[in-house]
């Protein structure tokens, strides 16, 4: 599937690594891995009810070339340069690749 130059956008693409805390454990830094093209189509926040009460969710829904390399669990700046989303779920289809977000 073709994508149309104009409407895609430069993505940074972070990987999810483990660093001491300085306290006890490990938390998780992103480092950034490069980039690539997608089309972004922003999905409309959902309310939903959790254990500590209701909560909004932001998400996307990237296409990208099928080769993009990005997989559950990676990080994206989709708006802005620094990691604000995490990858849910990634469809591979014969012409392209479709990811789906949610805001961290």
């Amino acid at each position: 599937m073709q994508r149309t130059q104009g409407r895609l956008r430069k993505i940074n693409v972070y990987s999810p690594a483990e660093a001491d805390s300085g306290y006890v454990g490990r938390q998780v830094v992103p480092t950034l891995v490069g980039y690539v093209y997608a089309e972004v189509f922003p999905e409309k926040s959902v309310l939903s009810d959790e254990r500590d009460g209701k909560r909004t969710k932001y998400g996307a829904t990237l296409v990208l070339r099928r080769d993009a390399g990005v997989k559950c669990g990676d990080y994206m700046g989709i708006y802005g340069e620094s990691p604000d989303s995490r990858v849910t779920e990634a469809a591979i289809y014969p012409g392209h690749l479709t990811v789906r977000t949610e805001r961290v």
